[in-house]
């Protein structure tokens, strides 16, 4: 192989060549390459960071919503005993009317018999001589009538 001023020159104008290139074409290339690549890196890191917040308020959210659902349940069955208990009260009430109305029924009933008890045992000796009347023929006022037999028939009969 023969080396001469072509060769040297061929070799030069390459190395030039290799240099300008890398300066006009390749340079820039690497430099756009670099910035996608730093672009694509921030945006990596910000979707992580925005996935990792989603998580935390995703968490959140369910964290709010189990405590709705509790506080929920806590009045539905705060309001489930309200209502027994009230109606508790209302049953009570009106056992209570019921019993005092049935006891008043009950004194004007006994009220009542002892009235028309009463009023028969004023009636018993017109009614007896009224028998004896109709019996002899005439009219004749009965003697001795025991009240306390009266009261016994007429009271526990």
């Amino acid at each position: 192989m023969e080396f001469n001023g072509t060769f040297l020159v061929t070799i030069i104008s390459f190395v030039l060549f290799v240099f300008v290139m890398n300066k006009i074409l390749y340079e820039p290339i690497n430099n756009i390459v670099a910035q996608r690549r730093e672009f694509v890196d921030e945006n990596l890191r910000t979707a992580d960071r925005n996935h990792k917040k989603a998580n935390e308020i995703s968490a959140q959210k369910e964290e709010k919503l189990k405590g709705a659902r509790n506080d929920a349940r806590n009045k539905y069955s705060d309001s489930v005993v309200d209502f027994k208990n009230k109606k508790n009260d209302i049953l009570k009430n009106a056992q209570c009317d019921a019993d005092n109305e049935l006891m008043q029924t009950y004194e004007n009933l006994n009220n009542l018999s002892n009235e028309a008890k009463e009023g028969l045992k004023g009636r018993m000796t017109d009614l007896a001589n009224d028998i004896v009347e109709k019996m002899i023929g005439y009219r004749s006022e009965v003697q001795g009538f025991d009240n306390d037999a009266v009261n016994r028939i007429l009271y526990q009969g």
